[in-house]
Parts: structure tokens; C-alpha cells; sequence
């Protein structure tokens, strides 16, 4: 509250009480109060935030660490396909068959897969499903 507030404040309690302030006094012994007496100021407070960011900071700096160090699957994000959901509604007889070639397929010197590709290893999706279907017949 500055001077001019406290003078009003005093006039609106009437003549009197104006006339016996004396602002300047009492701007004095405040500050001196203020100055002998500090505020009080709940330190602990602070102290605990403090405690509480400095923790949040190693669980998420340790979080952060562990996955640069964990080794991430890149293809997580997709399902896996696995060849029994290609050959599920195959017959009992056609699935002997389809072994039959396999173990031909398998044990064969030579190129086995379509369009001239040395290994099945190096076929997209699109071709492995070709060739299985093709071993279906």
C-alpha cells in the first residue's frame, strides 16, 4: 500500500484519525519490523519439490536410457504371419503333398524359387505367398 492510499484510507475513516497519522512514521517501524522479523517462508516446501523433480527427472532419464539401450523390434508394429494360417484349410492329402515338395524343394541343388532368385530368404511377402501356393497345387 503506497502513501496516497494510506492517507485516503484515513480520510475515509474521518478527520480525526487523518490528522493523527503519521505515514511516514509508520512506513518507518514497519520496514524495521520487517527487517528484524523476516516473513516467514515455508522452506520445507521448496525442499520437497525440489525432492520430487529431482526424482522425476531419474525415472524418466532412466526410462529414457534403458530404451536407447534396449534393442527395439522394427517390425513390432506388424503382426507376424506364420505359414499354418496359409495351409489351415488345406485337405489332409494335400498337405502330404505340399510336404512331399517341400523336402524336394529343401533337399535340391538348384535354384527352387520363382523368378530367378537365388534364396527364399531374398523374396517379398507377395512371392513367398506364390510359391506356397504354387507347393499347394
Amino acid at each position: 500500500m503506497n502513501v496516497d492510499a494510506m492517507i485516503a484510507a484515513a480520510k475515509r475513516l474521518g478527520a480525526g484519525p487523518a490528522d493523527r497519522l503519521d505515514v511516514e512514521a509508520t512506513a518507518r517501524r514497519v520496514m524495521e519490523r520487517l527487517r528484524e522479523q523476516p516473513a516467514h517462508r515455508l522452506a520445507w516446501i521448496h525442499v520437497q519439490w525440489v525432492r520430487i523433480a529431482a526424482a522425476v527427472a531419474i525415472v524418466v532419464g532412466g526410462g529414457l536410457a534403458l530404451h536407447q539401450m534396449w534393442p527395439v523390434n522394427e517390425a513390432s508394429g506388424h503382426p507376424a504371419h506364420f505359414v499354418a494360417d496359409d495351409l489351415s484349410d488345406l485337405s489332409t492329402d494335400q498337405l502330404r503333398d505340399v510336404l512331399a515338395r517341400f523336402d524336394e524343394m529343401v533337399g535340391a541343388t538348384g535354384p527352387v524359387s520363382p523368378e530367378g532368385s537365388g534364396d527364399l530368404r531374398e523374396l517379398d511377402e507377395q512371392q513367398l505367398r506364390r510359391v506356397l501356393r504354387s507347393l499347394e497345387g
